[in-house]
């Protein structure tokens, strides 16, 4: 059974998602300049998407507890994580996708199992995540095997990184606010809440073909990119 709710909030996140990465995409490859109100977008943008899969993953364990489909999903989500990384390591200059969203969905969904029978609860338990968020972000390593933590390298970029702090902490969130949901009916939708409905409905394939079609756009108007490595 799927909600409404869930998936017109996750098609909010995916409009909203095409906008702010299209913006990225004019920063990173056009040069245009940044600014404080278009990463407060991006930020709200992926919490939004972290919010409701957790919300999602509360939900759907609780209809069916099966570690099994657990283990499929982070697989899934962890292919297509690796296979990100190895594209904008060969197409990007530099801002290689090292633990991106993708990767940490896919971590999230197994470390949230134990974190499930807390409930509410998951809200006290989420602060951890968020307030040790400063401290873990202080520490720097001289490897890429912490990226998960949260411990970077020194002078460290990437155009994608969701690490366990603090964004484990907005997952417990929606973890907890899946509570909520949990007893709801189904009821039937229209438009135009259909249509936000659909594009959460298939948000992970829009996910994946957007960044291909943004940027080929830009090539093919703009030409030449900065930033597009085509020396291969």
């Amino acid at each position: 059974m799927r909600y409404w709710e869930i998936d017109f909030l996750r098609g909010i996140g995916i409009v909203l998602m095409l906008i702010s990465n299209f913006i990225t995409d004019l920063q990173f490859f056009l040069g245009y300049p940044s600014n404080v109100f278009w990463r407060i977008f991006a930020y709200l943008t992926a919490s939004i998407f972290v919010f409701v899969s957790g919300l999602s993953f509360y939900v759907s364990y609780s209809k069916r507890k099966s570690l099994r489909r657990i283990f499929i999903r982070f697989v899934k989500l962890m292919a297509l994580g690796i296979l990100i990384t190895i594209v904008t390591f060969v197409f990007l200059k530099e801002g290689t996708i090292y633990f991106g969203i993708l990767h940490f969905l896919g971590l999230a969904w197994v470390l949230a199992v134990p974190f499930y029978r807390f409930g509410l609860y998951n809200a006290l338990l989420a602060l951890v995540f968020i307030v040790g968020y400063p401290f873990i972000d202080s520490i720097h390593a001289k490897t890429l095997l912490l990226l998960p933590i949260g411990i970077t390298p020194d002078d460290f970029y990437t155009l994608d990184y969701f690490p366990i702090f603090p964004w484990f902490g907005i997952f417990l969130l929606g973890l907890s606010f899946g509570f909520v949901f949990r007893h709801r009916d189904n009821s039937p939708i229209r438009f135009p809440y259909s249509l936000i409905c659909f594009l959460g409905r298939n948000s992970l394939k829009i996910y994946l073909i957007h960044q291909p079609i943004f940027v080929g756009l830009l090539f093919l108007i703009f030409g030449k990119l900065q930033n597009l490595n085509l020396n291969f």
